[in-house]
């Protein structure tokens, strides 16, 4: 019976004897955490300055946290720490204003790294040059109230009563936050005949140039994302005995794990057809299905379990850490690993190099894993037009997040839904076309263009349009920008149809945090009732605000009660 795992968040400390201790530890130490292996801390490099006692109280608490997060939370509390707090602590420093002990952190200085962060520059990576992103502000934040908090809990004596976070610094980040884009069709394209290449040569029984280990699990780490629509770490955590039998005869099950919830996700692809002959099956040597995929990869690095540590001899992705030089401290190099995240980044990065993979903006392409799930969820959702098979796909519990986050609309469904939406509009409304001469003497609008918008040709969802056309025939389908486009156009036969919508604006105020609603739509009811509404008399535009709250348009009605 598949059921859920009991998660497992402890990491324990390596020592001489194997056994774990609780002891303060040195400046520099390794922990050795069940999901990442051995992570190597240091933190010697933070004494300068006269910070002995903060780089203390930070240590202790990175050593305490080992029982409650996983390693590569730990480094990256690490990162985000010499990244960001340690150079906030140098500029404010400078300023006159040291900090060097922990009781000298309270809310004061707090909000001016959070200052601090508004205003930091990214060195590096890609956005260069360009303010650092919301999710960078936040890991760094959070980073810093991760170890003060420990610190409130373990040693309160320690800490300043002053301290306070901030409610919410960050409010709607997850809505904020731009999702995962998914691969275009040309760039999947490219990504395809890569892997096909080097399958190619991995499978060449003439025993040619052959790839890298690391290279052999990057391709099929991308074969089995862009097939499975998986997640990263689900996938680089697969075991030998993930791949079942399905009761139909022509599907296989692959039961993948998520870690963060313990939770278990099963789904079952096409197997290999069971009358193919034994001629076409030596034809085809390069595996054809997610199964044959998985089988050989499992058999490839069936070699390497004797080697692996007992808790890691059953994942798949298994390797041998090369001897590099780069790293004379490391304990990995020589020995058999399992394929961690940083792994596979770089192994990938290494094969995006190999090929010279680019986007369609013809820069270098910058492949995520992770991208490959919302890539596999807009394909199939482009092949059913059905949400709900592309949650079951994905293993989501609503179709909600399905499609908020991991689905992106083709251009025909966004042109689909445009065509329709003018269509009501323009049997809804009518307007006189005895205007259209008059409209047309001054010569800013053409005769034909000026029919077409009384006859309801180019109506909009809020008023008309001059010229709704982009260059290449596209039809723009925007609206919220119309009240700053120069092509808009409002009748007076349209203002009940605009104050309905500015009606449904305010209905939204109750909805979301007021600071942004302002920003989102204040600025559309300021353009329609100072720019627009003052352009008709004041009894027609009043009795259009009367009948958009008594009968609002069918496009903008507002549910429940008329407002």
């Amino acid at each position: 019976m598949i059921g859920r795992k009991r998660v497992v968040r402890k990491v324990e400390s390596i020592t001489l004897d194997g056994t774990v201790v609780d002891l303060p530890p040195a400046w520099c130490f390794t922990i050795r955490c069940q999901h990442h292996g051995e992570i190597r801390l240091d933190f010697a490099p933070w004494r300068r300055r006269g910070r002995d006692d903060l780089v203390t109280h930070v240590r202790d608490a990175v050593w305490s946290l080992r029982h409650e997060l996983v390693g590569i939370t730990l480094q990256g509390i690490f990162q985000n720490l010499a990244t960001y707090f340690w150079p906030f602590l140098d500029d404010l420093e400078e300023s006159g204003c040291a900090v060097s002990h922990l009781s000298q952190i309270d809310e004061k200085v707090v909000r001016d790294f959070l200052a601090w962060l508004e205003r930091r520059i990214a060195g590096g990576g890609r956005r260069a040059g360009q303010p650092l992103s919301l999710s960078a502000k936040k890991n760094g934040y959070s980073a810093l109230k991760t170890v003060l908090t420990n610190r409130m809990k373990k040693t309160p004596e320690s800490v300043s009563a002053q301290l306070r976070f901030p409610k919410s610094p960050f409010p709607n980040i997850n809505r904020l936050v731009p999702k995962r884009a998914s691969y275009s069709k040309g760039e999947q394209s490219r990504i395809v005949a890569a892997c096909n290449q080097d399958l190619k040569r991995i499978h060449d029984q003439r025993g040619g140039d052959a790839l890298s280990s690391a290279q052999v699990l990057a391709v099929h780490l991308i074969v089995l994302a862009l097939a499975t629509g998986r997640n990263f770490q689900g996938l680089l955590e697969l075991r030998r005995d993930s791949l079942k039998p399905h009761p139909l005869k022509d599907r296989e099950v692959l039961i993948t794990e998520k870690r963060r919830s313990g939770s278990t996700h099963v789904a079952s692809y096409r197997a290999q057809a069971a009358d193919q002959g034994a001629e076409q099956e030596q034809i085809l040597t390069i595996p054809t299905t997610v199964g044959n995929h998985f089988r050989w990869l499992a058999e490839f690095t069936r070699s390497l379990s004797d080697e692996a540590r007992a808790e890691e001899r059953d994942f798949v992705f298994l390797w041998q850490v090369p001897y590099t030089g780069r790293h004379p401290r490391s304990t990995r190099q020589g020995r058999v690993n399992r394929f961690t995240q940083v792994d596979a980044r770089n192994a990938i990065a290494d094969f995006v190099a190999r090929h010279g993979l680019v986007d369609d903006r013809g820069e270098r392409l910058l492949f995520s894993v992770a991208r490959c799930r919302p890539t596999f969820g807009t394909n199939l959702y482009a092949r059913t037009r059905d949400i709900r098979k592309v949650q079951l796909a994905l293993g989501h519990a609503s179709a909600e997040t399905t499609a908020r986050h991991y689905v992106s609309l083709p251009a025909v469904a966004e042109r689909d839904h445009v065509f329709v939406g003018q269509a009501m509009v323009g049997w809804i409304t009518s307007a006189d076309e005895t205007k259209a001469t008059a409209l047309a003497a001054d010569g800013r609008i053409p005769l034909q263009n000026v029919h077409e918008l009384l006859s309801g040709g180019y109506n909009t969802v809020v008023a008309r349009c001059k010229n709704p056309f982009r260059e290449g025939g596209e039809v723009c389908g925007k609206y919220m920008v119309c009240f700053r486009c120069p092509q808009m156009v409002v009748f007076e036969d349209d203002l009940w149809k605009m104050f309905s919508f500015y009606n449904k604006l305010l209905a939204e105020r109750n909805k979301i945090a007021p600071h942004h609603w302002v920003k989102t739509y204040g600025w559309v009811i300021k353009t329609i009732d100072n720019d627009i509404a003052t352009q008709f008399p004041a009894d027609l535009v009043e009795a259009a605000k009367s009948k958009a709250r008594l009968t609002p348009h069918p496009a903008w009605a507002v549910s429940g009660a008329a407002l």
